[in-house]
């Protein structure tokens, strides 16, 4: 992607968060985008608003994609640290995603398919990876066997909770800090696996 169509695609996708698919303009885009606005300069680069939409969604898949590709290489051998880099990483590729996220909440029924395949390429790999990371994992540190898709699911819920409560509705439950929520959710992650803490 040149930097023109990065710069169309970062500018949409943040007025789409801000006020939504439909009440943003092709010239609002492009003024953001620093074209000169109802110039039809967006349409050099995409066919319509819908096309500049999908750019975005395959570009947050593409980073995320990048991030999983990357996850093996970085084993620590300590199940605390690794947990707490699982916990931050996810906070970290969800703020990445903010705007996406943010749109995808507002305009999942006006674009379902599209949608769809953001959830299903973004967050179903996360659940994937960690079930699966768990299950391997607790093996090696002979921790009971438990149903591990079922925990991160909570586990994962919880975090993408967090996120949407502090980053889209601005609201800190109980002042919860990012620091206190991470270390309790690996503390009580440990504590769910039989792990020492």
């Amino acid at each position: 992607m040149d930097s023109t169509r990065e710069r169309i695609v970062a500018a949409a996708l943040r007025l789409f968060a801000e006020q939504g698919y439909a009440s943003t303009s092709v010239a609002a885009i492009e003024e953001a985008a620093g074209l000169s606005p109802r110039s039809g300069a967006l349409y050099t680069h995409f066919a319509s608003k819908e096309k500049v939409l999908a750019a975005a969604v395959e570009a947050a898949i593409t980073l995320a994609e990048t991030g999983f590709a990357l996850a093996p290489m970085f084993p620590l051998g300590d199940l605390r640290a690794e947990l707490v880099l699982v916990a931050r990483g996810s906070l970290l590729l969800m703020s990445n995603w903010g705007n996406l996220i943010r749109v995808m909440m507002k305009e999942s029924e006006q674009f379902p398919e599209v949608m769809t395949q953001a959830r299903e390429r973004l967050f179903s790999p996360s659940y994937t990876y960690l079930a699966g990371w768990l299950t391997e994992r607790a093996a090696q540190e002979q921790l009971p066997e438990r149903d591990f898709e079922a925990m991160t699911t909570i586990w994962l819920g919880a975090i993408e909770n967090f996120w949407v409560m502090t980053n889209v509705y601005r609201h800190r439950p109980l002042g919860t800090t990012d620091d206190r929520f991470v270390e309790e959710w690996v503390d009580s992650l440990l504590t769910a696996l039989g792990a020492k803490p």
